[in-house]
């Protein structure tokens, strides 16, 4: 049997780094010979150093092992944290091959030992570690993969604390780990956690620190509740300013922070999918799939941005404790010109739809087409200058006459003007593009079975003039 104690002091220094001491001096003796030293001639000091020089013996080889393990057991205690967090790894089994200090050749690998452990951490978590390592070389070498299986999440409940502000209610954790240091100290680290059923409780009383834990987990966790988290980490040992903790604690605190930043972004890494650029509207299947693009003047929803939007709903769908708030925008300055454009299209289109409907023949596969089709037709038709006519007719607008003082219509590019000139395209009409837009996408995500319950329609939003600007809606998640 065999038994260690492992302490995070207050300071967050480990009682490990204290087995060995540094060097003592004696003060006195030793202050008054290096004076001495320093006073004697010349010849004498070179003559020394020459002789110290000599005599310096080589470091002592340290050679390690095989070792076996049985039933071990290891307590540890962080007094770093408030409140403190104790944790026991016992039932320790397995074997440590042997290993040495003894410096490799010039082109050799530092010899490594393999490393088989198998026991319990908090008594019911499985834990297994294989590899290989020497952590007699300088810098360390290792190969090593572990694996923690089912670890109760709400005894780390002072780390949360501590760095997210809110315990943990319940929960359990799987990791998988594989760490692997080259000879030159590069080290490259895979973390793979899955958290099962994570919930935190209140605000912690006193705690300074404030993440959007919550949030965070309703966006990466699915509908079983299981969170899979992937955490690649890689560094030089050899670099001073490297540490590996507090990497492995920025990754997650980087996540967490996202849920506040870039909810989208957590969204798709939780999907697996997305490279941090693009919207919904435009196809590039991003991470942030915020945003809804629309064409100038339109509330129609392109292909592109139902694909997107399909995406979205089947996220939704796997997380029920998101909601979706949809926020239109509208331009008055850059859309002013294609509103009416858009308008007058669609008047032609009703326009043609009535008069086939009258004459009974296309009536229903008219009304089916899509939008930016029957558009399309439209002005291509040949029939195109007669539904201007009609329209034109309809307006109520005074026909111009000719030399003889008899009605004559317009051209088709003059009846265009026209009627372009006669639709409204104020801040009104607008904003209630805006509305529509938002409402088209909240519209089909229903027709997608996502509840409307889950769904909010946000204050529709008029653009201030910028030459970046492209018409869109917002999407915002957020917790009932």
């Amino acid at each position: 049997d065999f038994f260690a104690r492992l302490i995070v002091t207050p300071a967050g220094r480990i009682n490990l780094q204290d087995l060995l001491k540094p060097p003592t001096t004696r003060p006195g003796l030793d202050t008054m010979k290096n004076v001495a030293e320093d006073q004697a001639p010349t010849s004498t000091k070179s003559q020394k150093d020459s002789k110290n020089t000599s005599a310096a013996a080589p470091l002592a080889v340290v050679n390690v092992g095989p070792i076996s393990l049985v039933n071990g057991q290891v307590r540890f205690s962080d007094r770093f944290v408030t409140p403190n967090y104790s944790a026991n790894l016992s039932e320790l089994n397995g074997r440590l091959g042997g290993f040495s200090s003894a410096a490799p050749g010039a082109a050799a690998a530092p010899v490594m030992a393999d490393l088989e452990l198998r026991g319990k951490a908090e008594g019911t978590a499985s834990l297994e570690i294989a590899g290989q390592l020497n952590p007699l070389v300088t810098p360390l070498a290792l190969n090593i993969t572990g694996r923690v299986r089912d670890l109760a999440l709400p005894p780390l409940s002072p780390y949360a604390i501590k760095y997210a502000g809110y315990g943990i209610e319940r929960g359990k954790m799987s990791v998988d780990v594989n760490y692997v240091v080259k000879p030159d100290g590069q080290l490259t680290a895979r973390n793979k956690l899955v958290l099962n059923q994570l919930s935190f409780g209140d605000k912690a009383e006193g705690s300074a620190a404030s993440l959007p834990v919550k949030l965070a987990v309703a966006l990466l966790a699915d509908r079983n509740g299981m969170i899979d988290l992937d955490l690649p980490i890689s560094g030089s040992l050899n670099d001073p300013q490297f540490s590996l903790m507090p990497v492995i604690g920025k990754v997650i605190l980087n996540v967490i922070g996202r849920a506040i930043t870039a909810p989208f972004s957590l969204l798709a890494r939780a999907l697996g999918g997305g490279n941090g650029t693009g919207d919904v509207g435009n196809g590039n299947g991003g991470d942030e799939l915020a945003t809804v693009s629309f064409a100038a003047g339109s509330a129609q929803l392109t292909p592109a941005a139902r694909a997107g939007l399909d995406k979205v709903g089947a996220a939704l769908a796997e997380r029920p404790g998101l909601q979706l708030t949809v926020t239109g925008a509208s331009s008055l300055e850059a859309e002013r010109d294609a509103f009416q454009r858009a308008q007058l299209a669609g008047r032609v289109r009703a326009e043609q739809r009535r008069q086939q409907a009258g004459e009974g023949a296309g009536a229903a596969q008219a009304a089916d087409m899509d939008m930016a089709v029957a558009e399309s037709a439209a002005a291509r038709g040949s029939d195109y200058p007669a539904l201007l006519k009609a329209l034109y007719q309809q307006s109520g607008l005074v026909r111009p006459r000719n030399l003889t003082g008899l009605p004559t219509d317009p051209p088709v590019g003059e009846l265009e003007k026209l009627l372009l000139a006669g639709i409204a395209a104020g801040s009104d009409e607008l904003r209630e593009l805006a509305v529509r837009r938002a409402q088209a996408v909240s519209d089909y995500l229903v027709s997608r079975d996502l509840p409307p319950a889950r769904l909010r329609l946000g204050v529709p939003q008029a653009a201030p003039p910028s030459p970046q600007w492209t018409p869109h809606a917002e999407l915002n998640l957020a917790m009932p």
